[in-house]
């Protein structure tokens, strides 16, 4: 399982994993993380967030993956957030590190700018998912 720390509130990372404008500016324009949603546990206080999908993208499909948010105390708004991701679609950690960077960037104002991605990173980044 793979953790990253990320100096924002919860209900702020939360909504990146569950609207699907924000999903399309961090992980990829033509996936959605709720299409194949297998568990949800929205944040309440003191109990760990859980969104588990079965994620594909057209008919690739990628396997299940599992975030988990905690709000732990810190942070310089007085929390932060500890993710972690496994699942079997989280086995290429390399691709999914990746995809975590993109969403801190995201979450501070910089989407992924598909547009102007090369045309092969366009096209080849859904499968190095997997």
């Amino acid at each position: 399982m793979q953790e990253r720390r990320i100096d924002l509130p919860r209900a702020i990372v939360w909504d990146a994993l569950i609207d699907p404008v924000l999903v399309e500016g961090w992980l990829h324009p033509t996936v959605r993380l709720l299409d194949g949603v297998v568990e949800r546990v929205d944040p309440v206080p003191g109990e760990t967030a859980v969104l588990a999908t079965s994620l594909t993208t057209g008919a690739q499909p990628f396997g299940e993956l599992r975030f988990e948010l905690d709000e732990l105390p810190g942070g310089t708004r007085g929390t932060f957030t500890l993710l972690r991701l496994g699942g079997a679609g989280a086995a290429n950690v390399s691709a999914w590190l990746e995809r975590l960077d993109h969403l801190e960037n995201l979450l501070r104002g910089h989407p992924v700018d598909w547009g102007a991605a090369p045309r092969s990173y366009e096209q080849n980044r859904p499968q190095m998912l997997q």
